[in-house]
């Protein structure tokens, strides 16, 4: 199961696929994926364990070295449904996604859930990101400074059938402060 895939704009060789694995068994093809060779063969450059897969990626328009991912640490049984755990996080690659790093500042402690992330073209300083989290926590959440930190601009997660499913992000490409949540 496939969550997103990235092609870098300048190199349409170079792919990135968030890869979120089998959906009722641990372990399996989870994480980010790096393909130089338009797909014909490809490393996993952000694993972060058995239960979590990548679930969203997004490109710097600016600059696509630059490149965020979202993991969801999500484990399904006939008998239950863990939906988040330590797993779950936002990451950020500066190299093409060859390595990456976590990002914490501003964002909840404890355990994530689902992120959808977006990045407006019209400026890319801006990252915005929907995080199902608790109570406390969750909510929509901007960082001005390419995510190195995070504030909390409401606690507005989607409904319905939950927040497990509808992560969805999506930003104006002529209107940075409009962002639109699925």
């Amino acid at each position: 199961h496939i969550g997103r895939i990235v092609v870098d704009p300048r190199d349409s060789k170079v792919i990135l696929v968030a890869a979120e694995g089998p959906l009722w068994a641990s372990g399996g093809e989870r994480g980010v994926y790096r393909s130089a060779d338009g797909g014909a063969t490809g490393t996993r450059v952000l694993p972060v364990d058995d239960d979590t897969r990548a679930t969203d990626l997004e490109l710097d328009p600016a600059n696509p070295d630059v490149v965020y991912a979202a993991t969801y640490q999500r484990r399904r049984h006939a008998w239950g449904f863990l939906a988040g755990g330590p797993g779950s996080g936002i990451w950020k690659s500066v190299d093409g996604g060859k390595s990456w790093r976590r990002l914490a500042t501003g964002l909840p402690s404890g355990d994530l859930g689902k992120i959808g992330l977006a990045v407006p073209p019209a400026n890319p300083a801006l990252v915005y990101a929907t995080i199902e989290a608790d109570e406390q926590g969750r909510g929509f959440y901007r960082s001005t400074n390419r995510g190195e930190s995070w504030e909390k601009r409401n606690g507005f997660i989607p409904g319905g059938t939950g927040p497990h499913y509808y992560q969805e992000l999506e930003a104006s490409p002529h209107d940075p402060d409009r962002v639109y949540q699925m």
